[in-house]
């Protein structure tokens, strides 16, 4: 088995794919391929995955190198999780709206952020598929990259490879609800879907009981009032000794829980870049919510980037399993469909694909977040039917733009960049709209060749 790492340099992915492989006997005499443009960072890596490989007798081929031609053949899956410009792009997507009044707790998905992102990261992912149809053109592309709904969609539209978009947010907003009302998840189901960064719990149960009821209880109670909470202590035992979750203080999420009746996630941090009209009078003050998600990666990258040395480097003692739970976040969900694939196992995970039918209110060949069954066949999406009216249009209006972002990414035009922040809940004013986008083109032209010299 060949798997590639594309962006292997990035700290937060790379050593707990890798440690999650070294323990697994399956992938013993495996070939992996570490691509990243940054030398140092793929040293470091290399060294990293070959101590793995020896202390755990894995026996791996390491093959590594900037040139990911040098390094695709023949592989059986790829992965992708790069991030062109790194933190110092991600900034300028959060300051420069910022300048202009634009709040974006995240600024990956959508608004002017999600925008940049894309144009920076829709050609690459193109051209890496491209390179797959020449050296493995049966492979499966795993994306992790964001903007993902517009990548994944990119890829699978432009190209033969077949393009999966990864995230682990289903499954994070499934246990938030279930640590909310006090239940072991496993305890409950859940049907889960929409588009990446927006999905929807519309059905959540205890033990095949409707537990709806219950996480409006809960939820009340969280904010002071427990009247219906009451209700339900004698029926489901676990309220009584629910434990109150610090992170658990979602209003936005928690309001339109109320009023449309399907939970959305993850969180309000990305929830809210799809509502901007609604961030102030549900949140307040959203002050504290701008660059959000990038002050983590401040804080907590530096420690992680260290401890990999420590170990690829210094003979640092190596604890896969507690290294690989420290940074259990979507590379989990990777390592699992590998493990149900080739063990046959069918079971679900929540995946990003083309819409084949699998949300009839939702286009066609748009990409969607569905549950899917995974065996050796491959991955099988499961239909979900009509998602509730209430939870569509803002999914819909956002999914109408994608292509409009991709023929901008790919024809470097200015004009329909324009046009797609044009038709962004959080552009408000036209010739500020307009403003912006150039201007975030015009700090980021570096990495944005097919822009320049585009007026």
């Amino acid at each position: 088995m060949k798997i590639v790492i594309i962006g292997a340099g990035s700290v937060a992915f790379t050593p707990a794919i890798l440690s999650g492989f070294s323990t697994d006997k399956r992938y013993r005499n495996s070939t992996i391929g570490l691509i990243d443009v940054d030398k140092e960072m793929l040293e470091l890596v290399r060294k990293f995955a070959d101590r793995i490989s020896r202390e755990f007798h894995q026996n791996w081929k390491i093959e590594a190198s900037t040139d990911r031609r040098d390094i695709l053949g023949d592989a059986d899956f790829v992965t992708t999780s790069i991030g062109v410009g790194g933190v110092k792009a991600w900034q300028q997507d959060l300051d420069i709206p910022y300048k202009h009044g634009v709040i974006q707790p995240v600024g990956d998905t959508s608004g002017p952020g999600g925008l940049a992102r894309a144009l920076r990261h829709i050609p690459l992912h193109v051209e890496i598929a491209k390179d797959m149809e020449d050296l493995c053109p049966t492979a499966t592309l795993f994306n992790f990259t964001n903007p993902l709904t517009a990548i994944t969609q990119a890829v699978n539209r432009l190209t033969k490879i077949r393009c999966v978009g990864l995230c682990i947010g289903p499954d994070i907003t499934w246990s938030h609800l279930c640590r909310i009302i006090g239940v072991d998840k496993a305890q409950t189901t859940a049907i889960i879907g929409g588009i990446n960064h927006c999905h929807w719990v519309m059905d959540l149960r205890i033990q095949g009981q409707d537990a709806f009821p219950l996480l409006h209880a809960a939820l009340d109670e969280m904010q002071g009032d427990s009247g219906r909470a009451d209700k339900f202590r004698k029926e489901f035992g676990g309220l009584v000794k629910r434990p109150h979750e610090p992170s658990a203080d979602q209003p936005l999420c928690t309001r339109l829980f109320h009023m449309l009746n399907a939970y959305p996630g993850p969180g309000d941090g990305h929830v809210a870049e799809f509502f901007p009209q609604l961030m102030t009078p549900l949140i307040g003050n959203v002050e504290h919510y701008q660059g959000e998600a990038i002050k983590y990666v401040y804080e907590s990258y530096p420690k992680l980037r260290e401890k990999m040395i420590a170990t690829g480097t210094h003979d640092a003692p190596i604890d896969t399993e507690d290294f690989a739970k420290e940074l259990a976040w979507e590379h989990t969900q990777f390592l699992d469909i590998l493990a149900s694939q080739q063990g046959n196992l069918g079971q679900v995970f929540h995946v990003n694909v083309p819409n084949k039918g699998y949300i009839h209110n939702l286009p066609d060949e748009a990409v969607v977040e569905v549950p899917a069954t995974v065996d050796k066949a491959g991955i099988h999406p499961l239909a979900l039917g009509d998602l509730p009216l209430p939870i569509v249009p803002v999914m819909a209006h956002k999914l109408a733009s994608i292509d409009l972002i991709i023929e901008a990414a790919i024809e470097g035009s200015r004009e329909k960049a324009i046009q797609a922040i044009l038709n962004d809940p959080h552009c408000t004013d036209i010739d500020k709209g307009a403003l912006l986008v150039n201007e975030l083109i015009e700090a980021q032209l570096e990495y944005l060749p097919r822009f320049r010299g585009a007026a």
